[in-house]
């Protein structure tokens, strides 16, 4: 009796998952979660633009952005003849992997973020609870199964202890800017893979019904250590039809015109494939570390979703401030002191980062070109940009610098590890040239 009740209990563990993610009934364009849909709220303006962009790197890239959503919160800024916070004025959040938590978050909860998200998130043992989960027997079955995986167990787990059961209607029905990208990493095209409703549409799914957590579980999906999500694709069942843009950048392949709209079109053309009824998804590191990616996308593209570069065209933005918060490391080995072949792990790991981290300071400076280049324009309407940078490399001691360049890419750490990464967000914004420079404009408006 004892091993039938066991058993029974446990083939009611494998049922009790996530659903998947739900079809679209009809295509609709520009509805769902999408950036003119939302509100802007009472201290917004579209003149002062301001995107943060969260890296990748666990717990250390969630404490070290919730940090400087606490700076943005705790700054007083004048503009437009009233006073308010920095924070009010964030437009566009782009997270990747550890730094999609916090972005997640506040996208649900709004400032409540500042009274909840340290004890659901930061100061928990998240990798040692998943690690207990992984070896409940309650699991073992599902774990079994062949579309079943690690990180479908960390998803369930966040959608329980962190995000509150909570989906993408909930953020949907809030209703207000930021708009919140958290980003993953298609496997099969290596192309970013976004979670917002314009890039649902050509699978003919439904963003408003997938669990925020599982968005979250698919963006730090870290190769090796976690597994890939699985998403199903019902294309060619709810009407879309693709933009016009996306068949005129098709006619420019052969040409080579502005190969990076074409290479959106056919990655766009790939998701409405109905031979791929199913996506696996990944890491968004593996695309992009800093979640800087979409940004620079949207700054050269009117076609893009939430294009940036419409904006100015329209004259809507005057002042651009992009905050990066860059959590990479680069932690002592001893790998190049002996002549042992290095780990499989060892290899993976190194595969996965030191590409991706060495890029970040080229993906900075090719902002700062591009912002250059459409102020050059016959016409353009100057843009100031405030290109910001929060990152373990301008920490002074070099002491201080090493030891936070040394620490894990783990989902649990120290209290007070997270409170020196919480106060190091907070003091290396405040210390960045290009931040200092923009509360000074921000205080001297009339």
């Amino acid at each position: 009796m004892r091993l039938a009740a066991l058993g029974c209990a446990l083939l009611l563990a494998a049922c009790a998952t996530l659903a998947p993610n739900p079809p679209l009934a009809k295509y609709e364009p520009k509805a769902g979660y999408d950036f003119e849909r939302l509100q802007r709220g009472a201290e917004n303006t579209d003149e002062l633009f301001v995107i943060l962009a969260f890296s990748g790197g666990g717990t250390r890239a969630a404490a070290l952005a919730y940090g400087v959503l606490e700076a943005l919160r705790d700054t007083p800024i004048e503009w437009r003849g009233r006073r308010r916070a920095l924070l009010d004025e964030v437009d566009v959040i782009s997270s990747i992997s550890g730094g999609s938590f916090p972005a997640a978050y506040y996208a649900l909860r709004g400032r409540q973020i500042f009274e909840e998200f340290p004890e659901r998130f930061l100061y928990r043992p998240v990798q040692s609870e998943l690690v207990r989960q992984a070896f409940s027997p309650a699991n073992w079955f599902k774990l079994l199964g062949s579309d079943y995986g690690r990180s479908d167990l960390a998803a369930e787990y966040y959608h329980r202890e962190v995000f509150g059961g909570a989906s993408y209607a909930d953020v949907i029905a809030r209703g207000t800017r930021p708009f919140v990208i958290l980003n993953a990493t298609d496997m099969t095209t290596g192309a970013q893979f976004p979670f917002i409703q314009d890039q649902f549409d050509p699978m003919c799914a439904d963003l408003a019904g997938v669990p925020v957590a599982r968005a979250a579980a698919a963006s730090s999906a870290f190769p090796g250590g976690l597994t890939a999500l699985t998403f199903r694709n019902y294309a060619g069942t709810c009407g879309y039809r693709h933009p016009a843009w996306v068949e005129l950048a098709l006619k420019d392949h052969d040409s080579r015109v502005n190969m990076r709209r074409t290479a959106r079109a056919e990655n766009r053309v790939a998701l409405a494939d109905p031979g791929r009824p199913y996506l696996h998804l990944t890491d968004g590191g593996v695309a992009d570390n800093i979640g800087l990616r979409g940004p620079l996308a949207a700054l050269t593209s009117v076609n893009h979703p939430w294009s940036v570069l419409r904006m100015m065209n329209e004259r809507r933005i005057q002042k651009l401030v992009v905050i990066v918060v860059n959590a990479a490391t680069s932690p002592a080995t001893e790998r190049d002191k002996r002549a042992a072949v290095p780990s499989l792990v060892d290899t993976v790991t190194a595969a996965a980062t030191v590409p991706l981290d060495n890029y970040s300071f080229e993906t900075l400076e090719l902002l700062r070109s591009t912002v250059a280049e459409l102020n050059r324009e016959p016409g353009a309407l100057r843009i100031e940009l405030y290109p910001v940078e929060v990152a373990f490399e301008y920490l002074q001691p070099a002491e201080e610098r090493a030891w936070f360049k040394n620490l894990p890419t783990s989902f649990e750490l120290p209290r007070e590890t997270v409170d020196r990464l919480r106060a190091a967000g907070r003091r290396l914004l405040a210390e960045d040239p290009e931040f200092q420079k923009l509360l000074k404009t921000l205080r001297a408006q009339p």
